[in-house]
């Protein structure tokens, strides 16, 4: 059998599995909201309730037994010794006697009991919404003074040198919260259905009481109703509670239950299929690297839907990374397309722009001014230290990758020494005691915190999108596109292809060399200031190091190699990689729990991915 047909025959048994799963999930899925899912939740519900009570019940025979062997133990004239053996041997007997009975089940009318219960379930419904609704308009209507007064409290910390938090939770104090007129009624009416459950139990167990149903009003009602229940969340509860034996077919209860994940499958599974049935012509044209991620990344998606994770709110934060990597892996293209191949030396810019950010904040510039002040100042800097970093690697044709890394290494720590002494005299950036600069400084409304991830931005559903970080980063990919569409742009890319061929045809090969090394140092200093304003902190001393293999690692994922690169490797590469990342640490902690799992995996991929790239550095382009 040739390797093509059985590739075949594996992509038609998957795409078969797939259908069928696809089916299977369609036509139970709308039976949740159907009489079916009714009558399953109200099977499992009952037998919940049924339980919960009996143990209650049980509770009101010994009170009974106890109450009975006490007036026993004195009409014979015995005393408290013989009361106490009394009461004890009784409450002995009579948790044996109902312990080791069976309830019979199939013995009992709940017709009665049902229709209390579905109507405690809206009561409570009604009630819990209502309370829901106005303790949000309570939040919504203090919530832009509880925030005020946590930022002026974060800014005073910060200007007095002290530590703050990455994150600024913002949480309305709730004591001042009153229930309404209309919470009040609906609590009113959801106690009075409550009797209505609490007459019928009554009429299932006589002996129960009214002091027994009061102690169980919580239990049932968590049983009745919890808010945000749905189909999965009310099937869940109650078959923990071990009620599933109420059901006549627990296979098709179980089926109805897990349809959307049944869908989830077929889809995986049809996926699968398309990816063996195509996997020659996805390798040939995207690349190894690019197809494993791709999947990989597919499968995350897959496992965050089967595991109730929030996709929508993990792929807006996928947006939102690859919006704030996504200028320092565009600083590789100027790198690899004049012939440097990937700038590991990175963090040279990343410094300068660094600087140009603790320079804001020592100068006290507030919003655009001081964010524009910090691209300037950093970018200026970076094209000094870029036109000397160019001059080093001249000397250096066809050493780059080692020395790049070695001079990104270098300057980290060289940097970790300048930290310590440079003049900067704001208490914002230095350390409260002693000297030199803190290791994450703070950024807050006072210099450019989220400044590009609040403009303009939106809301839909549970997907935010960050517009102004978006625009911010076509930007800066649509200017560097047009300069390689230039005379300038064309020349480097020649260089970076041939630079024999590129000599030979007049064009200075150390001239574009130092152009393109230049731009990259200057993207990178831009790139770092994006990354911190989306961030909240600018990170100091040993932070920058890794960052020029992320990057790498992010645009080699997009397909590009160390000769060749396009814009459009650097979008796909840094959504793939940030996607990865987003997802796989949630849905890593679901299966692990506690693990350090998906660190791991970022590691295993960047460098997995560099190392990969180099054993490929003499071949033919994917781009």
């Amino acid at each position: 059998m040739t390797q093509s047909k059985t590739k075949r025959i594996i992509a038609l048994v998957l795409a078969v599995m797939g259908v069928v799963l696809l089916v299977l999930g369609a036509v139970n899925l709308p039976k949740r909201e159907a009489q079916v899912g009714q009558n399953i939740l109200e099977k499992l519900r009952i037998r919940t309730l049924l339980d919960a009570t009996g143990e209650g019940v049980v509770e009101s025979y010994v009170a009974i037994a106890k109450k009975e062997a006490t007036a026993a133990a004195k009409a014979a004239g015995g005393g408290m010794s013989a009361i106490r053996e009394a009461v004890a041997k009784a409450e002995e007997e009579t948790r044996a006697m109902y312990s080791s009975t069976s309830t019979d089940y199939s013995a009992i009318d709940t017709a009665a009991l049902e229709v209390a219960v579905d109507g405690y379930a809206v009561a409570l419904k009604a009630y819990e919404d209502e309370r829901a609704a106005t303790e949000q308009a309570y939040i919504a209507a203090n919530y832009e003074a509880t925030k005020a007064a946590l930022e002026k409290e974060r800014e005073e910390k910060i200007a007095a040198g002290q530590d703050v938090p990455e994150e600024m939770v913002v949480s309305v104090d709730m004591s001042g919260f009153t229930a309404t007129e209309v919470m009040t009624a609906l609590s009113a009416k959801a106690d009075e259905a409550y009797a209505g459950v609490g007459e019928a139990l009554k009429g299932i167990y006589p002996v129960m009481d009214d002091s027994a149903l009061n102690t169980l009003k919580g239990t049932i009602a968590n049983i009745v109703y919890q808010a945000g229940d749905d189909f999965t969340s009310q099937y869940d509860r109650y078959v923990q509670a071990g009620s599933n034996a109420a059901l006549e077919s627990k296979t098709a209860a179980f089926i109805v239950r897990y349809a959307d994940d049944l869908i989830y499958g077929g889809v995986a599974l049809l996926v699968a299929a398309l990816a063996v049935l195509f996997s020659e012509l996805l390798i040939a044209k995207l690349g190894i690297p690019r197809v494993i991620i791709g999947l990989f990344f597919i499968l995350l998606c897959f496992l965050s839907l089967l595991y109730d994770l929030s996709l929508s709110t993990l792929l807006s934060n996928t947006i939102v990374r690859m919006g704030m990597n996504s200028i320092m892996v565009l600083a590789m293209v100027p790198g690899i397309q004049c012939g440097i191949a990937l700038n590991l030396g990175l963090p040279i810019g990343l410094v300068a722009g660094l600087i140009g950010g603790l320079l804001t904040i020592e100068l006290g510039i507030p919003g655009w001014g001081g964010f524009l002040f910090a691209i300037v100042v950093g970018v200026v800097i970076a094209a000094v230290a870029g036109w000397l970093y160019a001059q080093l690697l001249n000397r250096l044709k066809g050493e780059e990758m080692g020395v790049t890394t070695y001079v990104g290494f270098s300057i980290v720590s060289l940097m970790c020494i300048a930290w310590l002494v440079l003049p900067f005299k704001s208490l914002k950036l230095r350390w409260p005691l002693g000297t030199g600069l803190r290791n994450t400084i703070g950024l807050d409304s006072t210099n450019f915190r989220h400044i590009l991830d609040d403009l303009l931005a939106f809301n839909i559903g549970g997907f935010t999108v960050p517009t102004g970080l978006i625009l911010f980063m076509l930007l800066m990919c649509l200017l560097v596109w047009l300069f390689s569409r230039s005379k300038t742009g064309v020349a480097m890319q020649a260089v970076g292809n041939n630079p024999r061929f590129a000599e030979a045809t007049g064009i200075n090969v150390d001239k574009m060399r130092v152009i393109g090394t230049m731009l990259s140092t200057m993207l990178g200093a831009v790139g770092i200031l994006v990354y911190s304003q989306s961030y909240g902190f600018m990170q100091l001393y040993t932070a920058p190091r890794q960052m020029g293999f992320i990057a790498a690692s992010a645009i080699l994922i997009g397909g590009a190699s160390t000769t060749r690169c396009k814009i459009s490797h650097v979008l796909i590469g840094t959504f793939l990689f940030q996607g990865v990342l987003t997802l796989g640490m949630p849905v890593a902690n679901v299966l692990v729990p506690g693990s350090t799992i998906s660190e791991t995996l970022r590691i295993l991929i960047s460098n997995g991915i560099i190392l990969y790239a180099l054993t490929k550095s003499g071949g033919a382009s994917r781009g």
